[in-house]
């Protein structure tokens, strides 16, 4: 029972992990497309914005190279 709550529950982070990549990802692809050499637009990230995306990242990695499951 326990264990099937734990699963569940960094099922929903795996699943978050990526939506905030995901999101990251449009973000800098949509600064990058409006972007030319006249008007440079610069994707800024956060220090907590980018602390999250770095553990989503790693997290992401962890799960594919170990799984997801305890």
């Amino acid at each position: 029972m326990l264990m099937d709550m734990l699963n569940k529950v960094l099922l929903i982070l795996l699943f978050m992990s990526c939506l905030n990549v995901f999101r990251h990802g449009y973000y800098f692809t949509q600064a990058w497309v409006k972007s030319t050499s006249d008007n440079p637009k610069k994707y800024f990230v956060g220090n907590i914005s980018l602390w999250v995306l770095s553990v989503s990242i790693a997290y992401i990695l962890m799960s594919i190279f170990t799984g997801t499951q305890i």
